[in-house]
């Protein structure tokens, strides 16, 4: 027998992690062990039951054909379900920065009217799913228009309907007392903050329209505000090859600033223009070191394998609606011609969801936690996207490595007597 294709291994001191990208399942080995399972030693029992659960596969077996079913099997499964449960709403295209690498740079700048919020507010109303709702804010800079936003909370509120928000920012224009009214009337449960590193660095990136203003002090101020109203914030450090070696400067610096970081998660993105896989793993330290501060990491792989992990791949369950009440299957597209309105009487004909695996994907161990549709025109994924997803895959072998050592170590403990 042979380790399956969806098999991720990585060194762990004297053990050996085997993750399953498939089945979500992890298995440690001892040296010997993993010589024997290497070698498809079935009379080692450690063996037979990696062979039992799949981790090893007989030569010829096709497991992208394995993955095809259980993914249209399971989507048989899902529970029918009617009404979208996400939408993601652009209030407005402009933003108080202007971003050296923004890939929305040629969008034209357009803010939402209150007449489009009004119609953007009876659009969920009649296309929502019974059950809580999740909105999330993006821009452009979603606090240049927090007008809109309130406005279309407020008028949800006031129709009962259950929600909640999230939102990227990059957290210039917070105040205390937007803060309050984005924890009282938006609900925000989360919000993400995108820095790009060192001061130096972003300075030079972010090129506020007003710096005196808006700045890395105020960024970072902002983060230390959110955490300490208690909301799960996440730092998205973008780089590339000129500034990720200074990366390490701003984790001290995060450091220094956010000495208790229960509820600050960390994880560094590669610009999408400067996409090299060897780059993604240059970044490894960077996110080893962050863990080693006390940082969560952001972007692990869920317990179960999802059913669908891109929202272009939702069929409608997931909607994006830009300033001008467009709507659209895909965050990334959204200067693109929309599929329909919120102004129309009904959600648009949605993309079908793809069950056939794209060729060039075909023996990828990354493609149950992946999408099975061709990413070739997409703007975010369509380089270096094995080494995107193979870090993230290392680093929740690693959080998964650190909670069982944890766990050993107390069980380990000597009982303690209290005088």
């Amino acid at each position: 027998m042979r380790l399956s294709v969806f098999v991720v291994t990585m060194e762990a001191g004297d053990r050996m992690l085997l993750g399953n990208t498939l089945t979500r399942q992890v298995y440690a080995l001892t040296p010997a062990e993993w010589a024997l399972a290497r070698a498809g030693d079935l009379s080692c029992p450690q063996v037979r039951e990696l062979a039992e659960f799949r981790f090893l596969v007989e030569p010829d077996y096709d497991e992208t054909a394995q993955y095809s079913r259980i993914l249209a099997i399971m989507r048989t499964m899902e529970p029918k379900r009617t009404g979208v449960s996400h939408y993601t709403i652009l209030p407005t295209t402009g933003c108080n920065a202007r971003c050296v690498y923004c890939y929305e740079e040629n969008w034209p700048v357009k803010t939402m009217t209150p007449e489009t919020a009004d119609a953007v507010s009876e659009f969920i109303c009649r296309t929502r799913q019974m059950k809580e709702i999740e909105l999330r804010w993006l821009g452009g800079e979603p606090l240049c228009a927090p007008a809109i936003i309130s406005r279309i909370c407020r008028t949800l509120r006031d129709r009962g309907v259950e929600f909640h928000s999230t939102t990227t920012t990059n957290g210039s224009l917070l105040t205390p007392e937007l803060l309050q009214e984005a924890l009282d009337l938006w609900r925000l449960r989360s919000i993400q903050v995108s820095m790009d590193g060192a001061r130096e660095d972003y300075d030079v990136r972010k090129r506020y329209v007003r710096p005196d203003l808006h700045n890395y002090d105020r960024a970072m101020d902002a983060v230390a505000m959110l955490a300490d109203a208690g909301l799960d914030v996440v730092i998205r450090c973008n780089y590339d090859g000129e500034n990720l070696a200074r990366v390490r400067d701003f984790l001290e610096d995060c450091r220094k600033r956010f000495p208790n970081p229960e509820r600050i998660s960390f994880y560094t993105d590669q610009l999408c223009q400067a996409s090299t896989s060897d780059l993604f793993w240059a970044a490894e330290p960077m996110d080893d070191y962050a863990a080693s501060l006390g940082f969560r990491y952001a972007r692990k792989l869920g317990r179960h394998l999802p059913t669908c992990v891109c929202m272009a791949d939702s069929e409608g369950r997931e909607v994006v609606i830009d300033p001008l009440g467009g709507l659209h299957a895909c965050d990334n597209r959204a200067f693109e011609a929309p599929l329909g309105t919120v102004f129309d009487a009904e959600l648009p004909a949605w993309p079908k969801r793809v069950t056939v695996v794209a060729e060039e994907c075909r023996y990828c161990p990354y493609l149950p936690v992946c999408t099975p549709f061709p990413k070739r025109g997409c703007p975010m994924e369509s380089v270096g996207c094995q080494a995107r997803i193979g870090l993230r895959t290392k680093n929740t072998l690693k959080a998964l490595l650190k909670k069982d050592r944890e766990a050993e170590e107390a069980e380990n403990e000597p009982d303690t007597i209290c005088p």
